[in-house]
């Protein structure tokens, strides 16, 4: 599978803009440490007409489920 970078998502009123493996996701790069099970951290989110919105991500396991948050990027898998 190729990934490859998604400037932007739209997200219409009242629908969810899904994340999630496989699909549309956001991939963190350049972490200056590795992510550990059970931790928390705070992601900013910038949208076109909302501004900016902080949110916690929770760090689960790998095949834990829908991750809350996550990253586009180029590379392949």
């Amino acid at each position: 599978m190729k990934m490859r970078l998604v400037k932007a998502i739209d997200v219409k009123a009242g629908a969810p803009a899904v994340l999630e493996p496989g699909g549309l996701h956001i991939m963190l790069i350049g972490l200056k440490q590795p992510l550990k099970e059970g931790e928390k951290f705070p992601l900013t989110l910038t949208f076109e007409k909302a501004g900016s919105v902080s949110v916690e991500v929770a760090v689960e396991s790998v095949g834990a489920g829908t991750p809350e948050v996550s990253h586009t990027g180029e590379h392949k898998h």
